[in-house]
């Protein structure tokens, strides 16, 4: 029988609250007036579409600078594996007849939450289409300097100095892949509570779980260059089912960051967002191969 590990990453759903006012005029008016003020409602009205047609334009044009990432067979084998995994099972039928029993130690799918073997079989296909290898070598670490030794980074945290003080709470790796969840105290105009995932994920290997994030198009993105020179994306997107998602994204020569926005920032809706700079300058890239 195949056993399954089930690994849950909680990702805290943001809520984006929208505030509408209005402003009455009143007064009596004369024709001329009149007139004036409704041509002056034609011009707004048409400088407001130009406004939107630039908008859209500008996003789709950011939207391209992802493309480092979407264009990576990485992404593309994420993408296809949760597409096979929405329409696979979906009335648990078969996870209910294994189990969810610990799984065998060196058990080959074990980065996958794989129970079956058509899963088996889906995950060797997408490796082999895209010449992917497998993770493996599961370990949770709890101190922040040996997940860097066994990942093969440097000390890319910046957990005190003049604008921030981080705690590293937990992290697990898989073959140099890993996930890192954090708390930050950061310092700009007001003082910012952030907490947040931190996932590499390893060129040449799939890894099923941190690029999840969905049409990259519908996003919008802004690129930034921190305080020690390294170029990153801000992206958000709101959706229906999850509301607002935040990330910050950039690429190494081997690997992949996406850091994923979660707690008291869960308000931002814009990728200017002063505390987004904060938390992107909180960490030195340059230290992760």
């Amino acid at each position: 029988m195949i056993k399954k590990k089930i690994i849950v990453i909680l990702i805290v759903t943001m809520v984006v609250i929208s505030s509408l006012t209005a402003c009455q005029k009143t007064g009596d008016e004369t024709d001329n007036d009149a007139k004036q003020t409704e041509e002056g409602m034609e011009e707004t009205t048409g400088e407001e579409e130009i406004s939107d047609t630039e908008q859209e334009t500008l996003q789709q044009e950011n939207s391209a600078s992802l493309e480092l990432l979407t264009d990576s067979p990485e992404y593309q084998a994420c993408t296809e594996w949760w597409d096979f995994c929405e329409g696979y099972d979906t009335d648990f039928a078969i996870l209910e007849q294994v189990g969810n029993e610990p799984v065998e130690a060196g058990y080959e799918y074990e980065a996958y939450n794989c129970y079956s073997p058509d899963m088996e079989k889906k995950i060797d296909e997408i490796c082999e289409k895209y010449g992917l290898s497998k993770l493996s070598g599961f370990q949770i670490v709890d101190d922040y300097c040996e997940l860097c030794s066994k990942a093969g980074v440097g000390d890319f945290c910046e957990r005190e100095a003049e604008n921030v003080k981080q705690t590293v709470l937990s992290s697990y790796l898989y073959d140099g892949a890993f996930l890192m969840e954090g708390n930050a105290t950061l310092a700009g105009s007001s003082i910012y509570e952030a907490s947040y995932q931190f996932a590499r994920v390893t060129k040449g290997y799939f890894t099923s779980s941190y690029l999840n994030l969905g049409d990259l198009t519908k996003y919008n993105v802004r690129e930034y260059t921190t305080k020690k020179g390294e170029k990153v994306f801000f992206a958000n997107v709101t959706r229906e089912d999850t509301g607002t998602n935040t990330y910050i994204i950039t690429e190494r020569d081997k690997s992949f960051i996406v850091i994923n926005v979660l707690g008291d920032m869960s308000d931002i809706t814009d990728v200017n967002d002063e505390r987004l700079e904060l938390l992107a300058d909180a960490f030195d890239f340059s230290a992760i191969p």
